[in-house]
């Protein structure tokens, strides 16, 4: 017969059971009675952490104890400071929390808490909505281990000391993966955001700044439209300046942070005579405001700010420019500073026509009807309009930037600019009949200054732009040199400087070439295929820009001539037949002091320079050694 000792021993052991049973349906194990088993090497510390879900974080050391909350509006900290909290170090918390592999581990009895750096260390606990625990560890100081991910070429991950704190996980520390240990140094000053600003610079509607020049207002009509200036004028942004202003606005940081309360700010007239910085989202009924105090003497490096969202913090700026710093001085807040610099926004697809006046030439009208080329009409003559120089023209006009802008409201008298007498006007037609005019004028200084005709803007743009524009007659002859074809050729001759001539003869019908030189045939040392090289080069031959027949460079140059070629053609009349032939002679030097090519065919009055490379291939070694 068992006795009752036994029996109640049995009953105990029973109901024993019997809860842990049920303990485990409910929870899922007995970890939380019976103790955790230690991660395996490689794997997660907290492989259940969602950080979606986490809504606190809750950071504490020996002396110190800062809360966190995630809002509608982001991180904010909730203690020891009401403020942003810097949403880079929230991503950072979590991210570790997140990915820490355990590398190492020893049991928490066999490792020294001083050589762990767990006398003085930081306990990170992250919450959900709920108020449930989803990871509460304390971090020590970083381990000399550190892990080489599989990759090509691997880069040293850090590990850290880490030491669970749930109930039943105590008994090991790990080497994590990773390390924040500097977002705790200084008092936490770190969790709390140095940047007076934090949007999204696609939602911005408007910006309005407030320097010492005065007061403008960017805009646009929605998130995919062009930022306008609309205040105090209606001008186009230089999109350029406009993204260094939304990223400088981005990155700017606070060297240090203080409680409102703390400092005393100036009142003797400072808020008239503060900058101003602030924007609005679309949607948005109020504007975000940084209002930004006078420096307290003229060579201080940093002045105070304060931001409207953020009412109980102090903000002190760099004022002058830094090595990886963005500091006020880099931001471009004035109208000169964002609006666009350049020349024109002429749509060169859309013009017709170009009326070139200047003070010492007569007027070029170059225009076409597509598909039709391009003609330049001088004194009432029509010609092929040489593409170059339009090429350069509108380039000119399109991509010149001002240097500075001199005034928006131009008075009548424009003879400050030398624009009442201007010494060249551009007039563009476009396809539906609106023109746009330039006027350039020189002030007696001789700088170059630009005006639209209708406008009361005058910038200042660099005097290089006029030597852009062709105002000469001859600018505009077109490229091509002549009209040669190898059907019509007879002979070719060339004579390079010191030597005899090279006469060859081509047959055209038998595509054969003869070489003589000096009542010698050398047509059996002549290379063909570098003959059809060189009349193809003359065929195609076009210059790289006309000049006038009293162009002293070229007079001198051509005095002693470096290639002469003297090429005589078959004639035909108006029903293809032979009626004669012609000879022309085209004449070669290079000039060593500029490296310019000058030519000159002696049926044409006007001279010309080549292309260095050209010259090359007219110079090409015909008969073989």
């Amino acid at each position: 017969m068992r006795s009752a000792l036994f029996t109640f021993v049995l009953a105990v052991t029973a109901a024993i059971l019997g809860v842990l049973a049920l303990w485990q349906m409910r929870e899922g194990s007995l970890k939380i009675i019976l103790g955790s088993p230690p991660v395996a090497i490689g794997e997660r510390i907290y492989p259940d952490l969602h950080p979606e879900q986490i809504t606190s974080i809750i950071v504490k050391n020996n002396t110190l104890s800062a809360s966190f909350e995630k809002t509608t509006d982001g991180w904010i900290s909730t203690s020891p400071w009401l403020d942003r909290m810097d949403p880079r170090a929230a991503l950072a918390i979590l991210t570790f929390a997140n990915t820490a592999t355990a590398e190492d581990l020893v049991p928490r009895d066999k490792l020294d808490p001083t050589l762990a750096g767990f006398n003085d260390s930081t306990e990170v606990l992250l919450l959900d909505q709920s108020g449930k625990r989803h990871a509460f560890f304390r971090l020590g100081r970083r381990t000399p281990w550190l892990q080489l991910p599989a990759t090509e070429n691997p880069e040293p991950v850090p590990t850290t000391y880490l030491l669970p704190l749930e109930s039943g996980r105590k008994s090991h520390v790990y080497a994590a993966t990773g390390d924040i240990l500097p977002l705790f140094k200084d008092g936490f000053k770190y969790l709390r955001d140095h940047r007076p600003f934090y949007f999204n610079p696609l939602a911005l509607e408007k910006i309005r700044l407030r320097t010492d020049q005065g007061e403008l207002t960017l805009g646009r009509a929605a998130p995919n439209s062009p930022w306008r200036i609309v205040k105090p004028l209606d001008l186009p942004t230089n999109p350029a300046a406009v993204k260094t202003l939304l990223e400088g606005l981005v990155t700017l940081q606070a060297t240090k942070l203080a409680a409102r309360g703390e400092v005393t700010l100036p009142t003797d007239g400072a808020t008239s005579r503060t900058r101003q910085i602030a924007f609005t989202p679309f949607g948005a009924t109020a504007e975000t405001l940084m209002e930004i105090f006078p420096p307290e003497t003229p060579d201080a490096r940093e002045t105070q700010a304060i931001v409207s969202n953020r009412p109980d913090t102090l903000f002190s700026l760099p004022l002058k420019s830094e090595p990886n710093l963005t500091s006020l001085s880099d931001l471009p807040l004035t109208v000169n500073d964002l609006r666009d610099p350049t020349l024109t926004n002429l749509n060169v697809a859309s013009v017709r026509g170009i009326a070139i006046r200047s003070a010492t030439s007569p007027t070029i009208l170059v225009s076409r009807e597509p598909p039709s080329p391009w003609i330049a009409t001088i004194n009432g003559k029509e010609q092929p309009a040489n593409e170059q120089r339009l090429y350069e023209l509108l380039k000119a006009v399109t991509g010149t930037r001002a240097l500075a802008f001199e005034t928006d409201a131009a008075a009548e008298d424009l003879s400050t600019w030398g624009l009442d007498r201007p010494i060249l006007t551009l007039t563009f037609l476009a396809e539906n009949k609106q023109a746009l005019t330039l006027l350039f004028g020189l002030d007696k200084s001789g700088n170059l200054f630009a005006k639209r005709n209708g406008s009361a803007t005058v910038m200042r743009i660099d005097n290089a732009f006029l030597e852009k524009i062709a105002t000469r007659s001859h600018d505009w002859r077109h490229a091509r040199l002549w009209s040669l074809t190898v059907v019509d050729l007879q002979k070719l001759t060339r004579a390079d400087a010191g030597e005899p001539p090279l006469e060859l003869g081509y047959v055209w019908n038998d595509e054969k070439w003869q070489a003589s030189s000096s009542g010698t045939d050398l047509t059996s040392s002549l290379d063909p295929a570098r003959a059809n090289f060189l009349l193809k080069a003359l065929e195609n031959l076009q210059v790289s820009r006309w000049l006038s027949p009293t162009d002293e460079a070229a007079i001198a140059a051509l005095r002693t001539p470096s290639l002469t070629f003297t090429v005589t053609e078959n004639t035909v009349d108006d029903f293809g037949e032979k009626n004669g032939t012609q000879t022309r002679t085209l004449t070669l030097a290079p000039d060593p002091a500029t490296n310019l090519i000058y030519g000159k065919l002696d049926s044409d009055p006007d001279y010309f320079t080549l292309a260095p490379e050209t010259y090359l291939k007219l110079n090409i070694p015909l008969l073989d050694e």
